[in-house]
């Protein structure tokens, strides 16, 4: 947890020239807008770990796990239940977006099945998502395509649902997902946002030792916003280095 105060304070600190005054008149709203499209921008590069100094992404080793771990929603939060949409695929889906909290990115997941007297059990869906081209070589191959006795299938993900496929003897009937939900707003008393509410304080609820990778992100927005290019050029130093 991150106290917003902190980061409303650090943000003054670093974008401010402190014998001058310069750049002190950002508006509390626009600090918390660059706040959180900072946050947003932070969970995807480390789940991705492409814009990271070492280019390693989420679970990639015990730190990168830890980063974001509090995001993630274990499987038996919400199942979902399944639907046939293509009888001749033996295709089913799901819609992601009745998850609560919001659905944000794909981690693992597992299905409940039935064949004959047996009941709910557990097929395992591989954790790399399908590419879509592929589709008719998994179905085909031996090794790859769905199998009740074994407990395996694949899925992937198109719009707002989530496809699993079956080999035709078995009925899926719940899909449990463990996924990474958006993080809390970030939001401090003050103001009234868009929606006609008065704000209210929102701590930022990632992990304390990210602030300064947090900060990081937002003062190089707001730098450029302020065409304040020593704050950019100092962020980025930061960014390049973090980690």
């Amino acid at each position: 947890m991150i106290s917003v105060d902190s980061l409303l304070y650090k943000i003054d600190q670093r974008l401010n020239k402190l014998s001058t005054n310069e750049h002190q008149q950002i508006q509390l709203e626009d600090k918390i807008l660059a706040l959180n499209e900072a946050q947003i921008k932070l969970i995807k590069q480390k789940v991705d770990g492409i814009s990271i100094a070492n280019g390693m992404g989420m679970d990639s080793f015990k730190k990168r796990y830890e980063d974001l771990q509090s995001l993630v929603m274990n499987y038996n939060h919400q199942p979902l239940p399944l639907i046939v949409k293509d009888s001749n695929l033996n295709q089913w889906v799901a819609n992601i977006h009745t998850l609560e909290p919001k659905y944000m990115f794909y981690v693992d997941s597992y299905v409940l099945a039935d064949k004959g007297r047996c009941i709910d059990r557990k097929i395992w869906i591989n954790r790399d998502l399908a590419k879509h081209g592929d589709l008719q070589f998994i179905l085909n191959n031996d090794h790859y395509k769905p199998s009740f006795e074994y407990q395996e299938t694949f899925n992937f993900l198109s719009s707002d649902e989530i496809s699993i496929f079956t080999d035709g003897t078995f009925t899926p009937k719940n899909i449990q997902i463990m996924y990474m939900r958006y993080p809390d707003y970030i939001n401090k008393e003050g103001y009234i946002m868009l929606d006609g509410n008065p704000s209210i304080n929102t701590n930022c609820e990632l992990e304390t030792y990210l602030e300064d990778e947090l900060l990081d992100l937002t003062v190089q927005n707001l730098a450029m916003y302020t065409e304040n290019q020593s704050a950019v050029q100092s962020a980025q130093f930061r960014i390049q280095t973090n980690e």
